[in-house]
């Protein structure tokens, strides 16, 4: 699940990944992203910190909360907020710019 406000971002992810043989669904804010965890369950969620409404680190810890999926905070924060993100339940980080291998390598 790419989860990111972004619909240019969660483009090009969702067009790599699924050249790559995986399947992908998209939300574009926190609340999507835990209304379809409701009847979806992904193997990993790539999860922006910077979204309006909630913000990831919320949006993580309400995942979190109920469910034991990887999430790999996604974000252009730099790593200043690696601590936070981990301490919210995020089991990765990636910093914006990235490159496509290094968020490939959680999957």
């Amino acid at each position: 699940m790419i989860v990111d406000d972004e619909s240019a971002f969660r483009r090009a992810i969702r067009i790599a990944l699924r050249t790559r043989g995986h399947d992908v669904i998209e939300a574009c804010s926190g609340r999507d992203a835990l209304s379809l965890l409701e009847t979806e369950m992904p193997a990993l969620i790539l999860l922006d910190w910077q979204m309006p409404g909630l913000d990831g680190l919320e949006t993580c810890r309400a995942i979190r909360a109920s469910f034991d999926i990887p999430i790999v905070m996604v974000t252009s924060r730099g790593e200043s907020g690696r601590g936070q993100a981990m301490a919210a339940g995020a089991t990765g980080y990636v910093t914006k710019p990235f490159g496509l291998d290094e968020l490939l390598a959680y999957l």
